[in-house]
Protein backbone atom coordinates (compact mmCIF):
# COMPACT_ATOMS: atom_id res chain seq x y z
CA UNK A 1 0.00 0.00 0.00
CA UNK A 2 3.15 2.18 0.27
CA UNK A 3 2.84 2.73 -3.26
CA UNK A 4 -0.73 3.82 -3.58
CA UNK A 5 0.00 6.46 -1.22
CA UNK A 6 2.88 7.92 -3.02
CA UNK A 7 0.47 7.58 -6.06
CA UNK A 8 -2.44 9.58 -4.07
CA UNK A 9 0.10 12.22 -2.41
CA UNK A 10 1.21 12.77 -6.31
CA UNK A 11 -2.04 13.03 -7.55
CA UNK A 12 -3.37 15.36 -4.72
CA UNK A 13 -0.45 18.31 -5.49
CA UNK A 14 -0.73 17.14 -9.31
CA UNK A 15 -5.06 16.95 -10.09
CA UNK A 16 -5.26 17.13 -13.98
CA UNK A 17 -6.00 15.63 -16.80
CA UNK A 18 -2.64 15.86 -18.05
CA UNK A 19 -0.21 14.23 -15.51
CA UNK A 20 -2.96 11.47 -15.11
CA UNK A 21 -2.38 10.47 -18.56
CA UNK A 22 1.14 10.35 -18.15
CA UNK A 23 0.80 8.05 -15.09
CA UNK A 24 -2.07 6.19 -15.85
CA UNK A 25 -0.17 2.90 -16.72
CA UNK A 26 1.01 2.85 -12.26
CA UNK A 27 -2.92 3.79 -11.55
CA UNK A 28 -4.38 1.18 -13.93
CA UNK A 29 -1.88 -1.87 -11.35
CA UNK A 30 -2.42 -0.07 -8.50
CA UNK A 31 -6.18 -0.07 -8.95
CA UNK A 32 -5.85 -3.87 -10.06
CA UNK A 33 -3.82 -4.56 -7.11
CA UNK A 34 -7.19 -2.61 -4.92
CA UNK A 35 -9.56 -4.64 -6.62
CA UNK A 36 -7.78 -7.28 -5.41
CA UNK A 37 -7.31 -6.47 -1.81
CA UNK A 38 -10.86 -5.88 -1.57
CA UNK A 39 -12.03 -9.04 -3.54
CA UNK A 40 -9.45 -11.10 -0.28
CA UNK A 41 -11.62 -8.66 1.93
CA UNK A 42 -14.75 -9.60 0.73
CA UNK A 43 -13.51 -13.16 1.08
CA UNK A 44 -12.55 -12.88 4.55
CA UNK A 45 -15.82 -10.97 5.67
CA UNK A 46 -18.10 -13.22 4.56
CA UNK A 47 -16.43 -15.51 7.02
CA UNK A 48 -19.22 -14.39 9.43
CA UNK A 49 -21.30 -12.51 7.07
CA UNK A 50 -23.00 -14.95 4.46
CA UNK A 51 -24.72 -12.00 2.29
CA UNK A 52 -21.24 -11.32 1.33
CA UNK A 53 -21.11 -14.95 -1.01
CA UNK A 54 -20.61 -13.96 -4.00
CA UNK A 55 -19.93 -9.98 -4.30
CA UNK A 56 -17.70 -8.94 -6.51
CA UNK A 57 -15.14 -6.59 -5.57
CA UNK A 58 -15.54 -4.69 -8.96
CA UNK A 59 -18.84 -4.02 -8.34
CA UNK A 60 -17.78 -2.74 -4.67
CA UNK A 61 -15.13 -0.20 -5.77
CA UNK A 62 -15.79 3.23 -6.83
CA UNK A 63 -14.20 5.17 -9.72
CA UNK A 64 -10.75 7.79 -9.59
CA UNK A 65 -12.90 9.68 -11.90
CA UNK A 66 -15.09 12.54 -10.31
CA UNK A 67 -18.65 13.81 -11.65
CA UNK A 68 -17.52 17.76 -11.51
CA UNK A 69 -20.79 18.12 -13.67
CA UNK A 70 -22.93 20.07 -10.70
CA UNK A 71 -19.73 20.52 -8.47
CA UNK A 72 -17.67 24.17 -8.17
CA UNK A 73 -14.75 21.66 -7.30
CA UNK A 74 -13.57 21.04 -11.03
CA UNK A 75 -10.69 18.43 -9.99
CA UNK A 76 -11.03 15.58 -12.15
CA UNK A 77 -10.02 13.51 -9.83
CA UNK A 78 -10.26 11.68 -6.96
CA UNK A 79 -7.42 11.38 -4.23
CA UNK A 80 -8.27 8.09 -2.42
CA UNK A 81 -9.43 4.54 -3.04
CA UNK A 82 -12.53 3.43 -1.37
CA UNK A 83 -15.25 0.84 -2.08
CA UNK A 84 -18.35 -0.56 -0.18
CA UNK A 85 -18.31 -3.93 1.03
CA UNK A 86 -22.18 -5.11 1.10
CA UNK A 87 -24.26 -6.95 -1.30
CA UNK A 88 -25.25 -4.92 -4.01
CA UNK A 89 -21.82 -3.37 -3.83
CA UNK A 90 -22.09 0.51 -4.16
CA UNK A 91 -25.60 1.08 -5.38
CA UNK A 92 -26.58 -0.83 -1.95
CA UNK A 93 -29.21 0.98 -0.28
CA UNK A 94 -28.69 -0.98 3.09
CA UNK A 95 -26.14 -0.72 6.11
CA UNK A 96 -23.01 -1.42 4.99
CA UNK A 97 -18.98 -1.30 5.67
CA UNK A 98 -17.15 1.30 3.77
CA UNK A 99 -13.27 1.31 3.83
CA UNK A 100 -11.71 4.88 2.76
CA UNK A 101 -7.84 5.07 2.01
CA UNK A 102 -6.52 8.33 1.63
CA UNK A 103 -3.32 10.23 3.10
CA UNK A 104 -4.26 11.62 6.32
CA UNK A 105 -7.16 10.87 6.15
CA UNK A 106 -8.41 7.49 5.99
CA UNK A 107 -10.84 5.60 7.66
CA UNK A 108 -13.18 2.27 7.92
CA UNK A 109 -17.11 3.28 8.31
CA UNK A 110 -20.20 1.60 8.51
CA UNK A 111 -23.91 2.34 8.14
CA UNK A 112 -26.87 4.32 6.26
CA UNK A 113 -25.68 6.82 4.50
CA UNK A 114 -28.37 10.18 3.53
CA UNK A 115 -31.37 7.64 3.33
CA UNK A 116 -34.50 9.06 2.30
CA UNK A 117 -37.05 10.49 4.47
CA UNK A 118 -39.44 7.31 4.23
CA UNK A 119 -36.38 4.80 5.37
CA UNK A 120 -35.10 7.67 8.05
CA UNK A 121 -38.30 7.60 9.39
CA UNK A 122 -38.34 3.25 9.54
CA UNK A 123 -35.54 3.80 11.28
CA UNK A 124 -35.90 6.33 13.89
CA UNK A 125 -38.94 3.91 14.78
CA UNK A 126 -36.52 0.87 14.85
CA UNK A 127 -34.26 2.85 17.24
CA UNK A 128 -36.99 4.11 19.39
CA UNK A 129 -39.17 0.49 19.58
CA UNK A 130 -36.04 -1.46 20.30
CA UNK A 131 -33.86 1.03 22.23
CA UNK A 132 -32.29 -1.36 24.67
CA UNK A 133 -30.63 -3.27 21.94
CA UNK A 134 -29.41 -0.84 20.21
CA UNK A 135 -27.69 0.60 23.12
CA UNK A 136 -26.39 -2.57 23.99
CA UNK A 137 -25.19 -2.72 20.34
CA UNK A 138 -22.94 0.45 20.74
CA UNK A 139 -22.03 -0.22 24.21
CA UNK A 140 -19.80 -3.32 23.52
CA UNK A 141 -16.58 -3.37 24.49
CA UNK A 142 -15.27 -4.35 21.15
CA UNK A 143 -17.40 -1.24 19.08
CA UNK A 144 -16.53 1.25 21.28
CA UNK A 145 -13.00 0.88 21.25
CA UNK A 146 -13.05 1.20 17.53
CA UNK A 147 -16.34 2.97 16.66
CA UNK A 148 -18.43 6.47 17.53
CA UNK A 149 -21.44 7.46 15.80
CA UNK A 150 -21.00 10.58 13.31
CA UNK A 151 -23.72 12.49 11.06
CA UNK A 152 -26.03 15.06 11.73
CA UNK A 153 -28.89 15.33 13.73
CA UNK A 154 -32.18 17.11 14.37
CA UNK A 155 -32.07 20.50 16.66
CA UNK A 156 -35.43 18.99 17.89
CA UNK A 157 -37.40 15.42 17.92
CA UNK A 158 -39.06 14.54 14.41
CA UNK A 159 -42.76 14.62 14.68
CA UNK A 160 -44.01 11.83 15.97
CA UNK A 161 -41.98 10.82 18.56
CA UNK A 162 -41.60 11.55 22.48
CA UNK A 163 -39.93 14.84 22.66
CA UNK A 164 -38.90 13.66 26.12
CA UNK A 165 -37.43 10.49 25.17
CA UNK A 166 -33.97 9.98 27.42
CA UNK A 167 -32.73 8.38 24.06
CA UNK A 168 -32.59 12.05 21.60
CA UNK A 169 -29.50 11.93 20.59
CA UNK A 170 -30.30 8.76 18.83
CA UNK A 171 -33.87 9.22 17.48
CA UNK A 172 -33.10 12.87 16.03
CA UNK A 173 -30.49 11.62 13.71
CA UNK A 174 -30.27 12.23 9.98
CA UNK A 175 -28.02 8.97 8.89
CA UNK A 176 -27.14 6.60 11.41
CA UNK A 177 -22.87 6.14 10.46
CA UNK A 178 -20.04 5.12 12.48
CA UNK A 179 -16.96 5.70 11.81
CA UNK A 180 -13.23 4.97 13.04
CA UNK A 181 -10.09 7.32 11.66
CA UNK A 182 -7.46 5.11 11.12
CA UNK A 183 -3.44 6.62 10.82
CA UNK A 184 -1.72 5.54 7.53
CA UNK A 185 0.44 3.12 8.97
CA UNK A 186 -2.88 1.17 9.34
CA UNK A 187 -2.26 0.12 5.91
CA UNK A 188 1.48 -0.45 5.64
CA UNK A 189 2.03 -3.71 6.36
CA UNK A 190 1.18 -7.00 4.20
CA UNK A 191 -1.81 -7.44 6.90
CA UNK A 192 -3.46 -4.87 6.60
CA UNK A 193 -6.58 -7.09 4.64
CA UNK A 194 -6.93 -9.08 7.82
CA UNK A 195 -6.76 -6.08 10.42
CA UNK A 196 -9.49 -4.49 8.46
CA UNK A 197 -11.79 -7.64 8.13
CA UNK A 198 -11.46 -8.38 11.95
CA UNK A 199 -12.62 -4.36 12.51
CA UNK A 200 -14.81 -4.40 10.52
CA UNK A 201 -16.64 -7.53 12.38
CA UNK A 202 -17.81 -5.06 14.86
CA UNK A 203 -19.81 -3.00 12.64
CA UNK A 204 -22.05 -6.48 11.45
CA UNK A 205 -24.20 -6.20 14.56
CA UNK A 206 -25.25 -2.72 13.52
CA UNK A 207 -26.11 -2.89 10.55
CA UNK A 208 -27.98 -5.96 11.31
CA UNK A 209 -30.26 -3.97 13.62
CA UNK A 210 -30.32 -1.05 10.63
CA UNK A 211 -30.78 -3.45 8.34
CA UNK A 212 -34.08 -5.36 9.47
CA UNK A 213 -36.02 -2.35 8.49
CA UNK A 214 -36.19 -3.69 5.40
CA UNK A 215 -37.42 -7.07 5.95
CA UNK A 216 -40.29 -5.59 7.52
Amino acid sequence: MGRLFDFLNKLAINNNREWFHHNKGEFDELRALWINDIQRLISLMSKYDDTLNGVDAKDCVYRIYRDIRFSPNKLPYKTYFSAVIAQGGRKTLKGCCYLHVQPGESGLHGGIWCPEMPLLTRLRHEVEDNIDEFMTIINDVGFKERYRLVGDSLKSMPKGFDKNSPYGEYIKKKEYLVSMPVRDDYFLDENWVERVANDFKFIKPFNDFLNYVFEM
